[in-house]
């Protein structure tokens, strides 16, 4: 069992991982301010095929395989290309204190798809803690409103997309490694930057998108790392509610750097997201020990 100091340690490191892929985001953002969307995901790509391809390469794995076409590595590698689509189009549509908040539901609808298609045990109040976590999208969204943002259904579709993405991870082959994995997703990555670069141009960097390219590869790199090394350190328990310091990252940055509006009912909207996230999380920890 993990010390109190491992525990700490671990919780600093997710921290540290929430806030650079927030960090991520924004740079990820402001390339595609300046560069065609698809040239920002194609070097995304190479760069995220660059790193796992080292991982794999030193493990000696062989990539170009039949393991590619299991269907729930293929639910993943579809679900990952989804979901960095929306994410693409949300950031640079929407506003990234909405979408920061909304991409934090993925927990509640992973409960959600483990009761509907997993065959798992779910109780009435983790079912009645997913409802309330929708019922804080909603708020954020507020459809109907004059002030519905379109654009933010885009980050609801991406979380469509990473809970594919998760599920097709539980469900492939112990035998394929996560670094595998995430390699094909990267690919993905490369394949759909061509294509929308072959509709969307492509123009050379200037010193400044150049810096927020780099910025983005290293950020996100660095939050996978921190991720792995917070959930080796630490009990899962004590770690996992961590993640939702990337709400509260994301907040900061749309209003101290983006200048954005957060108004009353993004506050009780996301309020209400974490509340029943840890919920659902501190549920399932009981529910664990319990049995």
């Amino acid at each position: 069992m993990p010390s109190k100091s491992e525990n700490l340690t671990g919780m600093f490191y997710m921290t540290l991982s929430m806030a650079s892929f927030c960090l991520a985001d924004l740079a990820l953002k402001w390339a595609c301010e300046l560069l065609p969307t698809g040239q920002v995901m194609f070097i995304l790509g190479l760069g995220c095929c660059a790193l796992f391809w080292s991982i794999v390469s030193r493990k000696q794995e062989k990539v170009l395989t039949r393991v590619f076409f299991i269907p729930a590595v293929l639910l993943r590698t579809v679900g990952e290309a989804v979901a960095v689509i929306f994410i693409f189009l949300a950031l640079i549509n929407s506003a990234f204190t909405s979408v920061a908040a909304i991409l934090q539901t993925l927990p509640l609808l992973m409960t959600l798809i483990s009761f509907l298609f997993l065959g798992e045990k779910v109780g009435m109040r983790h079912l009645l803690a997913v409802v309330v976590g929708f019922a804080g999208v909603l708020l954020i969204i507020q459809p109907g409103a004059d002030s519905f943002d379109v654009f933010s259904l885009y980050a609801v579709l991406a979380v469509i997309g990473l809970s594919m993405r998760d599920v097709g991870s539980h469900l492939s082959p112990s035998s394929i490694s996560a670094s595998m994995l995430a390699l094909y997703g990267a690919m993905t990555f490369v394949v759909i930057g061509l294509v929308m670069m072959w509709f969307g141009g492509a123009k050379m960097p200037s010193l400044e998108a150049a810096g927020y390219l780099l910025a983005m590869i290293l950020l996100a790199s660095s939050g996978s790392y921190y991720t792995t090394k917070a959930m080796r350190l630490g009990e899962i328990s004590v770690i996992s509610p961590l993640r939702y310091t990337r709400l509260l990252f994301g907040m900061m940055v749309g209003v101290f750097i983006l200048h954005e509006e957060v108004d009353q009912y993004m506050l009780l909207g996301s309020a209400i997201i974490v509340m029943a996230g840890l919920y659902v999380l501190f549920r399932e920890q009981r529910y664990r020990v319990v049995h």
